[in-house]
């Protein structure tokens, strides 16, 4: 259901006012919950795909400091999909492999696996390391999750010919939080928007979208 009621002068004060939670259990926030973390990184570049438990799959990617990010969702089925097959791989005999070829160049990888209800499950290997076959899967369940999100370069403001669609990630400016359109409001004259990752919900006047947003983020080409 859609508000059509717009107390503007006091809703556009919502950014200012960010509301943060620590560290949700399963449940309390599925937006910051992560289910798997799975990043690489060498002396200069990094890549991270992060599935959290509300189906938002995150990839950042490039240089260290520099990374592009892009963000995709799963529907309610997929999500239950891929933790149906995460839930059928028993990790309880892997570990995380000795240490094979280093160098500044080769990839040195984190994954962090928290299924609902269970301990958090963290293993660091190398790209060239020799996993193990239930360990493999899960990775490369993480990387299967990375090939779904496509990044949109981003500019210091939206395009010149955007127009706003429910599903579209912005970037808020100043703090760069990232927020997802819900909605317009009856009359068209205004926007909600909820953080991604901020359990933070605002309203923003149509025709002043590009003063509070700077670029486009994603979109849900699904929706299209």
């Amino acid at each position: 259901m859609i508000r059509s009621r717009l107390v503007l002068v006091s809703i556009l004060a919502l950014p200012l006012l960010g509301v943060f939670s620590e560290s949700p259990a399963w449940g309390e926030d599925d937006r910051s919950t992560e289910i798997v973390h799975y990043e690489c990184r060498t002396d200069t570049t990094r890549r991270e795909v992060t599935l959290f438990a509300n189906g938002t799959v995150r990839v950042r990617d490039g240089a260290i400091g520099n990374e592009q990010m892009g963000l995709y969702e799963l529907g309610p089925d997929e999500l239950q999909g891929y933790l149906n097959r995460l839930g059928e791989l028993d990790l309880t005999r892997d570990r995380s492999p000795d240490k094979g070829m280093e160098g500044a160049w080769v990839e040195r990888c984190e994954l962090r696996l928290q299924m609902p209800g269970k301990d958090l499950l963290t293993y660091r290997f190398g790209q060239f390391d020799s996993l193990q076959l239930n360990f493999s899967k899960v990775v490369n369940i993480a990387k299967e999750l990375g090939g779904k999100v496509v990044i949109v370069q981003e500019t210091n403001e939206l395009p010149a010919d955007y127009v706003p669609r429910p599903g579209d990630v912005l970037k808020r400016a100043g703090d760069g939080a990232l927020f997802r359109i819900v909605a317009f409001t009856l009359d068209k004259k205004g926007i909600e928007l909820r953080g991604v990752i901020l359990p933070l919900e605002m309203y923003v006047i149509t025709d002043q979208l590009r003063q509070s947003f700077v670029a486009l983020v994603s979109r849900d080409t699904k929706k299209l």
